[in-house]
């Protein structure tokens, strides 16, 4: 990609030092950007060459005692469906329990006990455990009702999860082997297609759960439980030191301390369990804030220690390119500050290595990122087609991820300088699920208005850029950043109408 000189421009030092100085940001940038374009590479090549599905050994003895946790915090949306399911689960009766950890301030209490009263042969086996304080969070809550019960396994499920009857017929023979601490079953999601955001968070979803969770687990690498549809042995989480609520990613923190311990993971690649896509974009935002902040926070927490544990060197290196997955973010938002002006200038200073440099590093970053996304698309329809047809979109999917990265960005920042924080639930329910809880308090919604603000500024710029461009006869480069821009704008008109002033009570 070489790019002509579009206008003169000054070479006074001063000028040229700073030209430099920008060219040297944005050079490192796309070192940072093809390292993770690398290791995404390396999860396409572990998932290409998994091995067969795993198949279980034979469970010897009576079946163990099995307590099914439902953590609940506002739900009254989703509630029912979920009691329905998990007190369908099959399982003798005499050897199951399931709790319903209801940190709730709202009508989901009153729901539960109504659903309770009407159900009596199936609440027989149900605990309505209440806290009227959520100290500690969803990691408080489990940790409260493990302290209650005697159960020697623990299947969790958040509250949009829909696990069909045979999950613990499925799950549990696998425990037959000692040293298996976790059971994780895959998600699917039961409304992809209700709308474009829902569509372009399951191709992001369907790329970690079906090709790197798959890769990680077939390399016998460290992966994580992902704090719901899945299953623990209790002296595993014991003995990796119980729920911690000092990061906002409990199950991933849970995780690595585990298989720090010698735990082993088991991933089913192909047993899902339907769950349900937040379907308005601040509570997508905000669920990706939370996810990419905790990933921090346990990189700070655990990191050093995987890294001087007795592990092999493989396993180090991979945890390493997982724990710091997150500094992707604060890369991409760099890379569109720079990106319009670093491309006049190389236009206008063109050098020997920028002839392959720039746009090789481009297309190594954007091509991964596509190819991973294109898997794991055929992988859950089996089709070509299928993950094909996506290429014709993926230009507006990687514009939608880039714009992300200032929400992602931000998140980084707060893993890498706090610990803990509040777990801020993800509103679920479909269109009808509120989420003014999430910008209620001011903290919030000057937050979410100042990377909404940055959004339409980085779209603005990417505009003018694309204008400029045109104006100068470069109209593939004017393309891109229109398509840029568009992620962008788009991304920005879409959380506007969250963040004006509400009247009247705000529901949590």
């Amino acid at each position: 990609m070489q790019f002509a000189a579009l206008t003169p421009l000054a070479t006074s030092a001063p000028s040229l030092g700073m030209m430099d100085g920008l060219i040297a940001i944005y050079t490192l940038t796309l070192a940072g950007l093809a390292f993770f374009a690398v290791h995404r590479v390396k999860l396409l090549w572990l998932y290409f060459r998994r091995r067969p599905p795993l198949q279980p050994p034979g469970w010897q003895g009576p079946p163990p005692r099995v307590c099914v946790q439902c953590p609940l915090f506002n739900e009254p949306l989703v509630v029912e469906a979920l009691l329905e399911k998990v007190t369908a689960l099959r399982w003798p009766a005499e050897r199951l329990e399931i709790q319903i950890l209801d940190d709730s301030t709202d009508e989901t209490p009153a729901i539960i006990e109504r659903w309770l009263q009407a159900n009596p042969a199936r609440a027989v086996r149900c605990t309505h455990l209440r806290r009227h304080n959520r100290e500690g969070y969803k990691a408080g809550a489990l940790a409260r009702g493990m302290a209650c019960s005697h159960a020697g396994f623990f299947a969790v499920f958040d509250a949009d999860f829909r696990p069909e009857p045979d999950f613990l017929e499925t799950l549990m023979p696998y425990f037959a082997n000692p040293r298996v601490g976790v059971v994780q079953a895959r998600w699917e999601f039961i409304n992809r297609e209700r709308s474009l955001l829902t569509r372009f968070q399951g191709i992001f979803l369907d790329a970690h759960f079906i090709v790197e969770q798959a890769g990680r687990f077939s390399g016998d690498l460290f992966f994580n439980f992902n704090g719901t549809a899945g299953m623990w042995r209790r002296t595993a989480l014991e003995e990796a030191g119980g729920w911690c609520a000092d990061t906002v990613t409990e199950d991933l923190d849970a995780s690595y301390r585990a298989q720090l311990c010698g735990w082993k993971f088991i991933y089913l690649e192909h047993y899902t369990v339907p769950s349900e896509l937040p379907e308005n974009l601040t509570a997508f935002k905000s669920q990706q804030r939370r996810w990419t902040k905790g990933g921090m926070q346990v990189a700070r927490k655990l990191l050093r220690t995987v890294l001087a544990s007795d592990h092999p060197a493989r396993v180090k290196r991979e945890a390493f390119n997982h724990l710091l997955t997150g500094l992707v973010h604060p890369l991409l938002v760099m890379f569109s500050i720079l990106f319009v002006p670093c491309l006049y200038l190389i236009g206008a200073r063109p050098g020997g290595l920028w002839l392959w440099l720039n746009p090789l590093s481009i297309v190594a970053a954007g091509g991964s990122t596509v190819t991973l996304y294109v898997t794991g698309q055929y992988f859950r329809e089996g089709r070509w087609l299928q993950g094909c047809l996506w290429l014709l979109c993926a230009p507006f999917v990687l514009a939608f991820g880039l714009a992300m990265s200032v929400t992602c960005g931000v998140a980084t920042l707060e893993g890498l300088l706090t610990k803990g924080g509040e777990f801020v639930r993800t509103p679920k329910g479909g269109r009808a699920a509120s989420v003014g809880g999430l910008v209620g308090q001011l903290r919030s919604r000057t937050l979410f208005t100042v990377i909404t603000l940055v959004e339409v500024t980085l779209g603005l710029g990417m505009f003018c850029g694309a204008v400029y461009f045109s104006a100068n006869a470069k109209t593939y480069i004017a393309a891109i950043l229109l398509v840029k821009a568009t992620g962008f704008l788009g991304l920005a008109a879409l959380s506007a109408p969250d963040l004006l002033p509400r009247f009247g009570p705000v529901r949590a």
